[in-house]
């Protein structure tokens, strides 16, 4: 709880800093404010061509959750799938790009097993990635895909929406729906806290891979904002001293893991869900407001 009050007071500055960015945007270049309302379109977005019926059928067949059995495995298929969704300069490749990174760095942890229950730490890795794939087949295919991952999909293909936005609906789908449902999914329980953290704290630094092949493939303004994101100092005004480790990044990731907790039990499903929706819903607002002043 102590938490998820922390991380809704920094989105909650985050947007009022936005707002009155904004405002002071528009009343010294009136320009400014003209064509799509809250939306600032990339300076120079990425021109796509039109993936081949052959890349179709090979994406379908990687994204395929049924047939997936680990997680080398995944990298395997996840170096492929970004490599043909980069290469048309298909704005869907922009969370392929995270998970490349991701699990280019987490393969090697998870073999090393430093953890107290490192079947556990492969678990709801697995599970975790499969809901990625799951939703990347339901879209290719015309199957289910989850409204968070509709979203991303559809600004993906919205010229009119910023890179760095369609990387943070991605997170948002992912890390604020998918997240808790792997948790609940793996039989995840307070004995896992460590490891859930480890795994968490291993991820940071991979961010500055991605943000650099973000701006180089998509234009994406996004280095800035992983820093209060991921690393979390510029928030140490707000939070204080000390507590970086637990800002927005890993802050997400632990209301995940007790809204995961609390969906494993029928009595306390239901709060667990509408609580991260409504998290979903203000961290949406937030990158609005942040993607309308070019801050992503």
């Amino acid at each position: 709880m102590v938490r998820a009050t922390r991380l809704a007071l920094v989105l909650a500055i985050a947007t009022a800093i936005a707002a009155s960015t904004a405002t002071a945007a528009a009343t010294a270049d009136p320009a400014a404010s003209s064509g799509s309302v809250g939306v600032t379109a990339p300076a120079a977005p990425s021109v796509a061509r039109a993936l081949t019926p052959a890349e179709n059928a090979e994406l379908v067949a990687l994204s395929d959750p049924d047939t997936l059995t680990d997680l080398h495995e995944g990298q395997r298929r996840m170096e492929r799938i970004t490599d043909i969704l980069t290469g048309a300069k298909d704005r869907r490749g922009i969370f392929a790009v995270f998970y490349r990174n991701i699990l280019r760095d987490a393969n090697p942890l998870l073999d090393a097993g430093d953890f107290d229950d490192p079947q556990w730490a492969r678990a709801v890795s697995f599970e975790f990635f499969r809901t990625y794939l799951e939703n990347l087949h339901g879209h290719l295919t015309g199957g289910p895909v989850t409204p968070g991952w509709q979203r991303y999909y559809a600004m993906a293909a919205d010229p009119t929406r910023s890179a760095g936005r369609v990387a943070a609906a991605a997170l948002d789908a992912h890390l604020l729906v998918d997240f808790p449902k792997a948790i609940a999914a793996t039989d995840t329980g307070v004995d896992h806290t460590r490891d859930f953290f480890t795994i968490g704290d291993s991820l940071i630094n991979t961010t500055d891979h991605i943000t650099d092949e973000l701006s180089a493939l998509y234009g994406a303004k996004l280095a800035g904002f992983f820093h209060l994101y991921f690393v979390g100092r510029a928030a140490d005004v707000v939070l204080g001293q000390g507590n970086t480790s637990y800002v927005m990044f890993q802050s997400v990731r632990g209301i995940a893991l007790a809204s995961g907790i609390a969906m494993r039990d029928a009595a306390t499903r239901r709060p667990a869900e509408a609580s991260m929706r409504e998290l979903y819903n203000l961290a949406e607002s937030v990158f609005n407001g942040l993607e309308a002043v070019g801050q992503i």
